[in-house]
């Protein structure tokens, strides 16, 4: 059963690979994509290859273990590419290795200079040398139950953060697909979820076997590489384009406002001039809105608008803009001259970009959908 499940999680991978790599216009994130499947077919290569049995009373059987330190990192990257403002540093890299790299070490370590000569026995998945069970080789078993929910909760806070800065800088979220990076986090939370208490009840105490953890592990991962490898190729990403326009508010951090130069004075001038343009030339009729074409029409930064937004306004730029889009839906549904319109047309003409958008704000603001309050005008 397992060498078959690898086989078919290797030839899914290498089929998503290729579609990947045949797609034209690929996004950065992609890249990052393609170096995690890329990773995952290594990985099931490796375990085939332990499975059949030819390291059985190799040392490297050990360092092949630590391959799994990189699937958490490698993870981590194409979220980050996904949801980022900007890219990492190299010291960055460094740090989302650095288990690896540690690991590495301290495997040729013991490859150098403890291992010949030394008994070596492996028991519920523990390193024991000389019939006592190593220290050092405890701890990596730990770290390999303990990385997949630390890079969770790192990610977590990523996705929380993209949502903000993404509600700062648009006004339209039809082409960028939060619910796939919804899934794909809870996805990995499942996964760690059913695999964590699993590997704690095997690494030690032995409850279940190494062999069924393993085989469990395998399903898990064929599963999440298929799903994460076909829609992954189909997303978007916004940041870049955003951010070369200089149309990416920067994320305030404390005391941001009081640095900005600007005043409470000018904030509420600017406030001021906002509304008036908003009701005047009706910039919100435009689908794409964005932040940064927001502030050029008012003259200011994309920050002294975040900020007037935030501090003036108590509202993020979504927000802010899809409010004037509702007003305008509604005097609209109210004006006979438009009986003749269905509420799409409506939407379309009031500066939403699709029904299903338009329906969620509109049930957000009014607490009705939109044919339920358009019937109760005619009543």
């Amino acid at each position: 059963m397992m060498s078959s499940l690898i086989v078919v999680g290797l030839a899914l991978i290498i089929l998503l690979l290729s579609v990947l790599l045949g797609k034209k216009n690929k996004l950065f994130a992609d890249r990052f994509l393609i170096l995690y499947l890329t990773f995952a077919a290594f990985w099931h290569v490796y375990t085939y290859i332990e499975y059949s049995g030819l390291l059985l009373n190799s040392y490297w059987m050990l360092m092949g273990k630590g391959i799994y330190l990189l699937h958490a990192p490698f993870l981590f990257l194409y979220i980050y590419a996904l949801t980022a403002q900007k890219k990492l540093q190299t010291k960055h890299y460094v740090v989302l290795f650095l288990p690896f790299i540690i690991y590495t070490v301290h495997f040729f370590y013991y490859y150098l200079l403890v291992f010949d000569g030394a008994a070596l026995s492996i028991n519920h998945g523990l390193l024991y040398i000389n019939g006592g069970l190593s220290t050092t080789w405890l701890i990596f078993a730990e770290l390999f139950l303990i990385i997949d929910p630390i890079f969770l909760i790192v990610s977590y806070y990523l996705l929380k953060t993209y949502k903000k800065s993404l509600l700062a800088a648009v006004s339209n979220t039809d082409q960028i697909n939060l619910n796939w990076l919804n899934v794909l986090f809870y996805l990995w939370l499942a996964i760690s979820v059913i695999l964590v208490p699993f590997g704690t009840l095997t690494v030690g105490s032995g409850w279940f076997s190494t062999e069924f953890l393993d085989i469990l592990s395998e399903i898990l991962s064929v599963a999440f590489f298929f799903i994460l490898g076909f829609y992954g190729f189909k997303q978007t990403t916004i940041f870049t384009n955003l951010e070369l326009k200089g149309e990416l508010p920067s994320k305030p951090t404390s005391g941001y406002y009081e640095r900005s130069g600007l005043s409470t004075l000018q904030a509420k001038a600017y406030h001021e001039q906002l509304l008036t343009l908003m009701e005047e030339k009706k910039p919100y009729l435009n689908g794409e809105l964005t932040a940064g074409e927001l502030s050029k029409l008012l003259g200011i930064s994309v920050n002294h608008l975040s900020q007037v937004l935030n501090k003036e306004q108590k509202q993020n730029f979504f927000d802010f803009v899809n409010r004037y889009r509702i007003k305008e839906v509604l005097a609209k549904m109210k004006e006979p001259g438009n009986d003749h319109l269905t509420l799409l047309a409506i939407a379309l003409n009031s500066g939403f970009n699709s029904k299903t958008s338009f329906n969620t704000i509109f049930k957000k603001a009014t607490n009705q959908t939109p044919s339920q309050y358009y019937q109760s005008l005619k009543r």
